[in-house]
């Protein structure tokens, strides 16, 4: 299965924590991580339908690649520098289970991913190809 999800990409794990009486809370840092995790979520729901509805079972091989935007003042070839990558594949992952392409992301047992600057905003996002292990 093949999954393009046009957006900006947003790292999920760092949290921040407050004190309210004597208890901390937890939340994510990025403020960008809920709109890109419904923007992922929704593509993947939607080519899971493409591929007759059915959630994948067994063991897979997910290859990710961020296309991150590439800012105005860098030269930069590669994106090399903060969001973090396993940031980035926690978020894409956690969608996965959540739109039921995967049964849980506790399936992927090969991981491939890139990060790469994209040609230009309009494509920034990522792409996402799951194959089954026999």
């Amino acid at each position: 299965m093949k999954i393009r999800i046009y957006g900006n990409p947003a790292p999920q794990g760092s949290k921040t924590a407050i004190v309210r009486n004597g208890r901390a809370i937890m939340f994510e840092s990025s403020k960008k991580l809920p709109e890109w995790r419904e923007t992922v979520l929704m593509g993947a729901s939607i080519a899971r339908a493409e591929h007759g509805g059915l959630t994948i079972l067994g063991p897979v091989t997910v290859a990710m690649t961020f296309h991150m935007p590439r800012p105005k003042s860098t030269s930069r070839k590669y994106p090399n520098s903060a969001p973090d990558l396993d940031k980035l594949i926690r978020a894409v992952g956690d969608a996965l289970q959540e739109s039921e392409v995967l049964a849980n992301d506790g399936q992927i047992v090969t991981l491939v991913a890139h990060k790469v600057y994209a040609a230009n905003e309009t494509y920034a996002g990522v792409e996402i190809e799951i194959t089954e292990k026999p």
